[in-house]
């Protein structure tokens, strides 16, 4: 597969060095560079076009704002790719009106939001890159403690892998805890200014996405929310948990409609909102930290 990353700031950079530094360095033919740009909006995107641009499969753009990706559609044009994966990691860096552009000129377009929620789609390239990049995933040995870790897929900021290599040694019971405070420190730099669309910030919402994966891996699901069936009326409220929870709202299945509702503990990032929302007090949150 050939692939070409168009990138801009110092998210970029960190795309750009995972997706090199862990596999794909002999399949990305170009990397075009875009700090210098610091504008939203272009009268003409095809004059920040670069002079040569090699034949590709996928383009990736990584930390564009506004009209820049669409540059990077160009460029994907231009080059022949079959695909293109634009993300987002804030409000508003790609409107709506913009992804519905960018669909019509490559053939597939996909738009993760945040980066790390990217997962398979169907496309072969977008696939072929969506398995090592994208929604976190990690596999462990275990006994009381996490013996060792190995990356499945890592969120394309490299994070997942920052994460791996401190939370060896770390008892089960505190994965949970521990992968959170390793994201942060790695420091995630995605917005912390709430997108209506989420419902929370894109950093908290890579959070929950990397903390799942090694709960998931652990086998220990920490801190989370559980729906008493008893007290559940989801017909009467028309399920409102789900409406709230920004992992439904990112397409994942956190919590699923069934008689009643019911919460994937390991999913679950616990950020309340189902909780405190709940119009029948059907939801608690289980190992709640002090």
């Amino acid at each position: 597969m050939r692939i070409i990353m168009v990138a801009c700031g110092e998210y970029g950079a960190r795309v750009v060095n995972t997706v090199a530094s862990h596999g794909l360095a002999p399949d990305i033919v170009a990397v075009f560079d875009y700090d210098d740009y610091s504008g939203e909006f272009l009268d003409d995107p095809s004059s920040l076009l670069p002079p040569e641009i090699p034949d590709a499969d996928l383009t990736v753009a990584a930390g564009l704002f506004g009209d820049l990706n669409l540059v990077a559609a160009e460029i994907a044009v231009e080059s022949g790719s079959k695909a293109i994966i634009v993300e987002s990691h804030a409000p508003g860096q790609l409107p709506e009106g913009l992804k519905s552009e960018i669909s019509g000129m490559v053939e597939s377009a996909v738009f993760p939001s945040p980066f790390c929620s990217l997962d398979t789609t169907g496309n072969p390239f977008i696939d072929s890159f969506a398995s090592g990049f994208g929604k976190p995933e990690v596999e462990m040995d275990v006994k009381e403690s996490v013996l060792a870790v190995r990356v499945k897929r890592s969120a394309p900021c490299g994070s997942t892998f920052y994460v791996a290599e401190r939370i060896r040694g770390v008892p089960l019971h505190e994965v949970d805890v521990a992968a959170g405070e390793g994201f942060h420190n790695y420091p995630c730099l995605a917005s912390m200014e709430a997108d209506p669309a989420l419902g929370d910030t894109h950093l908290h919402v890579a959070g929950y996405l990397t903390r799942e994966a090694f709960k998931r891996a652990a086998g220990v699901p920490g801190v989370h929310a559980r729906v008493n069936p008893q007290e559940c009326l989801g017909e009467d409220c028309g399920f409102l948990c789900m409406d709230v929870c920004p992992l439904v709202r990112l397409s994942m299945n956190t919590i699923r409609r069934s008689v009643t509702a019911e919460v994937d503990p390991f999913s679950c990032g616990a950020c309340e909102r189902c909780a405190r929302e709940c119009p029948h007090g059907a939801i608690e949150m289980i190992n709640p930290r002090p």
